[in-house]
């Protein structure tokens, strides 16, 4: 028995690699943040870490100073319970610039974002972002083992899109 369940982080450990492996699986770069973005609003926190760069979860994950205090704050801040904040997404047209057939930049070049927070039991509207008229920072993606992923962390793309928004 205690054989076994000196085994069984090494388990969990392989699984939570093979699940970070398998991506969100999109052929285009395009497809990968609709993905992101559809995860965002659904607080679908699986889905939005699984369209990131695993090297770029392992190197958070491995963080120490500045990096990891940072992480921890962000992942407190929109990860723990209770969720006090939404974004909508509406009309979203995107636009890519391949840099070479391995990186490309994709920029939300139309639609828009509203940010909401609860307050007292309500949603309360707090911002939004027009992205054909608002110049959001380009989303760098790449492409590893056939699949594309965002470079940036998925709280990081969060926190940009809640500042944007409260301009």
């Amino acid at each position: 028995m205690t054989a076994r369940m000196a085994v069984l982080p090494f388990i969990l450990c392989a699984l939570l690699i093979c699940l970070a492996a398998a991506g969100c699986g999109q052929t285009t770069p395009e497809q990968t943040v609709y993905k992101f973005l559809g995860a965002v609003q659904s607080h679908d926190h699986a889905a939005m870490r699984s369209c990131v760069n695993p090297e770029a979860l392992n190197k958070v994950a491995e963080g120490n100073g500045e990096l990891a205090r940072q992480w921890e704050e962000l992942y407190r801040r929109y990860m723990v319970e209770p969720v006090n904040w939404r974004m909508e997404f509406e009309g979203v047209r995107l636009e890519s610039s391949y840099l070479d057939r391995g990186r490309a930049l994709v920029r939300l070049a139309g639609g828009r974002c509203e940010l909401y927070n609860l307050k007292e039991g309500a949603w309360m509207a707090e911002g939004e972002i027009d992205f054909s008229t608002e110049d959001f920072v380009p989303l760098y993606v790449v492409l590893k083992d056939g699949q594309w992923y965002l470079e940036a962390l998925d709280l990081y793309v969060i926190y940009g899109l809640e500042s944007a928004a409260r301009i």
